[in-house]
């Protein structure tokens, strides 16, 4: 192994540990597979990468066997809160493309050949950006993350915004359950100053396909039903101040704009719904947050893209049926709807930006009536310029916040 890898080389910003320290983490690695966490050097002078990668293997990653991905779901005894502001919660959803550093535990490896950042250094540069945008939207006190790789590089993530960015140190904790995606290996979690109340959980369920009511049209009439479900989900629920809430997190199948794929997603809204429906059975007085990247857009929203953009599928008013009044999508607060606008979508295949059509709102923030009354403000962060090749993810993010006052 190198004693310097090649970002500390060009940037100045990336120091080892002590040999003993890189030594336990390599040995932690070969012990565990893929270790739920490693102890870190967090002191200011210390982020280290080349320790991440142990050697190299196949496509130049360091990933010689496929791992088993591991969960970091446990709530603490004692939930705590280290938000600054007690009177405000703030909510970040961010799809941080591909963020990975050991390989992935799917069929994909990454960094590698198969996923945009083609070896270490870009990984390491993609860490650095995504904690640079953490950075730009405030960083939230609680923050989904899609297309996640585990435990593991969450707790990279927040030492980088600890060492770089002003983070307290300690004050974010990363959760994660890990879902069903085996093809890419990609997970949904979140870093979060405030713990749950219990165990972060995930729904396995499955229902038929296509749902009631489906005008997706790839079934055939009279073919036979077939049973999907969620592969990317976690439930966490939590309790700020007086307020206490289920939030749900999700990546559903992608393609907006392909029946079959629509089917699947109103299918795994389905799911989604009927387990927030269980869960307010239960806890009536709740408030829900649903959010991610739902793969789809919104009937009642009108994007950037405008009218190019309507759905398919009914996977959003699906969602927002699961409590009564519906789920409110943040988006309808952002009157410029050239704002409106959450991903890249090179329509023309350029690798330029053109906007218009090209800036799409896949991404959602649901919340129900309860924290709709207490919203205070929502927006895109709009913080980079997307081309083919950036390492920035090919998704912006949306912060929102809430007043928790007690009272």
């Amino acid at each position: 192994m190198r004693l310097l890898s090649l970002l500390a080389v060009a940037t100045g910003l990336c120091l080892l540990p002590s040999p003993g320290a890189l030594l336990s983490q390599v040995e932690a690695r070969r012990s565990t597979g893929f270790p739920q966490q490693v102890a870190l050097d967090t002191s200011p002078d210390q982020v280290e990468f080349d320790d991440l990668f142990e050697t190299a293997g196949r496509h130049g990653t360091i990933r010689p066997k496929r791992p088993i991905p591991r969960a970091c779901a446990a709530a603490p005894a004692e939930p705590g809160d280290r938000r600054s502001n007690v009177n405000e919660l703030t909510i970040g959803n961010f799809n941080a493309e591909w963020l990975f550093l050991f390989g992935g535990t799917g069929g994909m490896v990454c960094p590698g050949f198969g996923c945009p950042w083609k070896n270490r250094k870009m990984a390491a540069e993609h860490i650095f950006k995504v904690a640079e945008t953490i950075t730009a939207m405030g960083q939230p006190d609680i923050i989904h993350m899609s297309e996640v790789e585990g435990c593991e590089t969450l707790g990279k993530l927040i030492q980088i915004l600890e060492v770089k960015h002003g983070a307290v140190p300690g004050a974010y904790k990363p959760y994660l359950i890990p879902g069903r995606d085996t093809a890419l290996g990609q997970q949904v979690g979140l870093i979060t100053k405030v713990d749950p109340q219990q165990d972060v959980f995930r729904t396995d369920d499955r229902t038929i396909y296509p749902v009631a009511g489906s005008r997706c049209g790839y079934t055939r009439p009279g073919a036979p039903s077939r049973l999907t479900g969620s592969t990317k989900n976690y439930f966490a629920v939590f309790k700020v101040n007086d307020v206490r809430m289920l939030v749900a997190g999700t990546h559903m199948i992608a393609y907006p704009d392909k029946p079959e794929r629509c089917e699947k997603r109103e299918a795994q809204a389905t799911v989604l719904a009927d387990t927030i429906r269980a869960h307010l059975a239960e806890n009536p007085s709740d408030q829900v947050i649903v959010l991610g990247d739902f793969n789809d857009y919104d009937d009642e929203v009108l994007d950037a893209a405008g009218v190019i953009d309507t759905p398919i599928s009914q996977a959003l008013a699906l969602l927002r049926g699961s409590t009564s009044p519906p789920l409110f999508n943040l988006a309808k607060t952002w009157l410029n709807q050239t704002e409106r606008y959450t991903n890249w979508y090179d329509r023309n295949g350029d690798c330029k930006d053109g906007g218009g059509d090209e800036h799409v709102l896949i991404d959602h923030v649901l919340v129900s009536d309860g924290l709709k009354n207490r919203l205070v403000s929502s927006a895109p962060i709009h913080s980079y310029n997307e081309f083919c090749g950036t390492t920035d993810s090919d998704h912006w993010p949306i912060v929102a916040k809430f007043d928790v006052k007690r009272g």
